[in-house]
């Protein structure tokens, strides 16, 4: 049956999902002992799940570029002459890795630890994807220098992200005879694709300076994949691009410290280029094909901001119809939960196909709109920010690109903020959305499911069995595959850990619980009575186990790394 051909009617009209809802059982992704946070990704009809980890426990320490001269540095340590030795103990371990962290804040002669690396897995096993990180002998493992951040995955085969490169030492002697040693690296945040364990960049359209930076979000049963790219830079940074190679303009600096001040921060480069919404074609080994890059909605003024102005492709099926945002030039007034009324851009949802950019929804029903997610029956889902009461919430809105139609679902309640991220071929969407009416900001999130065939909104927390239920909170769902399987993060109380994965203990001996975000799998179970469970929470809630908050999930980064692919 082609979801395209059902009306809105027929679809709200249809039984309820509560009483053909399959339940779910759980299973964390196997990374737990890599990590205290990870966080899912992605998961392709092959079952393949990808889950990123941060601040990965027993990172390796470069000793060789610590000041163990330093008196202030040595009173840091219980016993500085083992730390110096290599040998540590666990509460030197912590104070040394967290003395690094805070040196590369603010220098470029610190070692580089990256905070999030990716992995693709199934229920047993997780297996690195490392992006362009490199072996180093002295660890006799990769230097955990570069980050990689993988959104999406094809025939547990391909699977695309943003990366940059790893850091490298660049020794320099100063006018002076001082004898300096920088930690740069050359590559700026860039789109790739690993294919038999081998990491490709995918290029810019044209030519920029340094290489250019982009991301990609999705890839397709075609091997197109979406994302963005800079398609232009500012003459300002071309010229300090061109600086660098002049050796009386860059003065006293190496030539590498002065390309990589230049893309070494993402605001940066932000602020120097222009980003358009890219589409690569692959061909079986990862190499780039062919490579188009689309405009906006509307065609600037030669004498506007165009930094300020850019489209992106979040998502593709396999019709090639890709969807994501683009700036339209336009500002409006609003007043976000807990601000103040602000001035901002609009952006709407738009589609890319065959050269074309085609905006999806009407301007004026809405303060702003984004779509996240496509299937190959042409079913978008996004979300569009309306006013209500004087605030802008988030609404999640179904559009059919073929017939035009769209639906606007309410949430948990009618005023909850939803977000879409995920929809299948069998026309379920997952993300998650506020579910605690009581307050005004910072609502509670969970995780959500809605099958467009039925129109009801559900509660993922609830498909699971109650020993699950009592134990984790499921507060966003990121992907769905087409076997209805879901990779989702669950939240936990458990014990606070160092940097070696070891508990921390008080003086009396106790652990001391905090909340946990971990990746998870939800596979179902083919059963479709859901088991009721007691529950000494508010009835109008319906849900129990601990929560956290939004603004809890972005201090994790949660919400910051989760705008990517979707099926």
């Amino acid at each position: 049956m082609k979801l395209k051909q059902l009306t809105s009617a027929v679809i709200l009209a249809t039984t309820g999902m509560s009483a053909a809802a399959a339940t779910y059982t759980m299973t964390p992704a196997p990374v737990q002992d890599l990590s205290f946070y990870n966080f899912s990704q992605s998961i392709d009809n092959t079952g393949a799940m990808v889950v990123m980890t941060q601040s990965e426990y027993n990172p390796p320490i470069d000793l060789d570029l610590l000041d163990f001269t330093n008196e202030n540095f040595l009173a840091l340590f219980e016993d500085p002459d083992a730390v110096e030795q290599g040998v540590f103990s666990t509460k030197d371990y912590q104070t040394l890795y967290s003395y690094v962290l805070q040196a590369r804040s603010s220098s470029s002669f610190a070692q580089v630890l990256a905070n999030y690396r990716s992995y693709h897995t199934d229920t047993v096993r997780s297996d690195l994807i490392p992006g362009f990180d490199v072996i180093k002998e002295e660890f006799e493992d990769y230097s955990r220098s570069a980050f990689t951040k993988v959104r999406d995955s094809f025939g547990g085969d391909y699977f695309v992200g943003t990366a940059n490169g790893a850091f490298f030492e660049v020794d320099y002697t100063t006018d002076d005879g001082d004898d300096l040693t920088y930690i740069v690296n050359d590559m700026p945040i860039q789109p790739f694709v690993q294919v038999n364990g081998i990491s490709k960049v995918l290029t810019p359209a044209e030519d920029e300076p340094l290489g250019g930076y982009g991301e990609a979000f999705a890839i397709n049963s075609q091997l197109q994949v979406a994302g963005y790219s800079s398609a232009a830079f500012t003459d300002t940074y071309i010229d300090a691009a061109e600086n660098c190679e002049d050796d009386e303009t860059r003065g006293s600096t190496p030539i590498e410290l002065c390309r990589y001040n230049l893309i070494a921060s993402e605001s940066t480069l932000l602020s120097a280029g222009y980003r358009r919404a890219t589409i690569w074609n692959l061909d079986s080994q990862g190499n780039v094909v062919n490579t188009t890059a689309y405009g906006m909605v509307f065609t600037p003024e030669e004498t506007s901001n165009l930094l300020s102005y850019y489209s992106k492709a979040f998502d593709i099926n396999d019709n090639g119809v890709a969807v994501g945002e683009s700036s339209t030039g336009e500002t409006v007034i609003y007043t976000l939960p807990g601000s103040n009324a602000g001035r901002y851009s609009v952006i709407v949802a738009t589609a890319f196909v065959d050269g074309e950019v085609v905006e999806l929804l009407p301007r004026d029903e809405n303060l702003k709109s984004t779509a996240t997610a496509i299937n190959n029956d042409d079913w978008v889902v996004g979300n569009v920010l309306r006013e209500s009461n004087g605030v802008a919430r988030e609404q999640m809105f179904i559009y059919n690109v073929e017939s035009g139609e769209a639906i606007y679902p309410d949430g948990f309640f009618a005023t909850a903020a939803v977000n879409p991220r995920a929809i299948n071929n069998n026309g379920i969407i997952v993300g998650e959305g506020e579910y605690d009416s009581s307050v005004q900001t910072d609502r509670q999130l969970r995780a959500f499911m809605y099958d467009i065939n039925v129109g009801e909104f559900i509660d993922l927390n609830t498909l699971l069995t109650c020993e699950q239920q009592a134990q984790y909170t499921l507060v966003t769902a990121n992907d769905i595959n087409d076997n209805n399987e879901i990779v989702a993060n669950a939240m936990y109380k458990s014990p606070q850990v160092y940097i070696t994965g070891e508990e921390v203990l008080t003086d009396s001996g106790d652990t001391n619980d905090i909340t946990r975000v971990i990746a998870v799998k939800l596979s179902p179970t083919g059963v479709n009575d859901i088991e009721q469970c007691d529950s000494d929470e508010d009835e109008n809630y319906e849900r129990k186990g601990a929560s956290l908050p939004l603004y809890g999930l972005l201090v994790l980064g949660v919400l910051a790394i989760f705008r990517r692919k979707f099926r």
